[in-house]
C-alpha cells in the first residue's frame, strides 16, 4: 500500500495535479474541517480557530486510513502543511502529536504488510502563485505578494515535520517493520506535464 500526504500553499495546483490520480482514494483535510465547523465555504476555515477540531479531524483520517489499509487500497491525503489561524498567524496544519498518533494507528495495522509512506510538498515560484490566485475567481484567497512568499515558505518548513512525526511513530511502536519505506519529496509545479510525471513516478511505484 502507498499512503501519501500531499500538501502545499493554496493555489500551487494540487487539485489539478491530483485529478490525474482519480483512481486512488483521496481525502481532503479542508473538507473534513469544513464539515466539522459547519461552514458553507472552505475558505472561511482560516478565519476561525480550527485548531480545536484537530482531534476530531485526526480521528476521521485514522478511520479512513484504516479502511483503506484493510481493503489494501492506496490513499492520498490532500492538505496544507501550513495554514492560517484567525486569518493571521501561520502554524502547522496538524500538530505533531496528532500526526504522531495518526502515524501510530496506521503503522500498527501494517506491521506485516508492505507500506510506503510519502510526504510530498507541491510548490511553485511566488510570482506564479500570485498569478494563479489572481486568475482563480472561484476561491477567496490572499492576493498580496508577501502572503504568497510566506505561504510557500511555511508549507516548506512544516511539511518536513510531517515526516518527522511519522518516523517518531515508527520508533515508538516497538515493532520491526521490514516492509516499511518512508520518503520526502518536493515537486515544483511550474510545468504541469513535468510535475505530473514526477508525481506519477512517486505514486505509482
Amino acid at each position: 500500500m502507498i499512503f501519501s500526504i500531499i500538501g502545499g500553499a493554496s493555489g500551487v495546483g494540487k487539485t489539478s495535479l491530483l485529478r490525474s490520480f482519480s483512481d486512488i482514494k483521496q481525502v481532503n483535510t479542508g473538507d473534513l474541517f469544513q464539515q466539522s465547523m459547519s461552514l458553507e465555504n472552505r475558505d472561511e476555515i482560516r478565519k476561525g480557530d480550527w485548531s480545536v477540531l484537530e482531534g476530531d479531524v485526526t480521528k476521521k483520517l485514522a478511520d479512513i486510513s484504516s479502511e483503506s489499509i484493510r481493503s489494501k487500497k492506496d490513499l492520498i491525503i490532500d492538505t496544507h502543511f501550513a495554514a492560517k489561524i484567525y486569518g493571521s498567524q501561520y502554524r502547522i496544519g496538524l500538530k505533531e502529536e496528532y500526526l504522531y498518533q495518526l502515524g501510530k494507528s496506521i503503522l500498527k495495522l501494517c506491521v506485516n504488510e508492505m507500506l510506503t509512506v510519502n510526504v510530498i510538498l507541491i510548490s511553485a515560484d511566488p510570482h506564479s502563485l500570485l498569478t494563479r490566485r489572481r486568475l482563480d475567481r472561484s476561491r477567496n484567497r490572499e492576493l498580496v505578494p508577501s502572503d504568497c512568499y510566506r505561504d510557500l515558505r511555511y508549507n516548506d518548513v512544516y511539511s518536513r515535520r510531517y515526516l518527522t512525526a511519522f518516523r517518531r511513530a515508527e520508533k515508538n511502536i516497538g515493532m520491526n517493520m521490514p516492509g516499511l519505506k518512508m520518503g520526502y519529496f518536493s515537486v515544483e509545479n511550474e510545468a504541469f506535464d513535468l510535475s505530473e510525471m514526477q508525481l506519477i513516478s512517486i505514486l505509482r511505484r
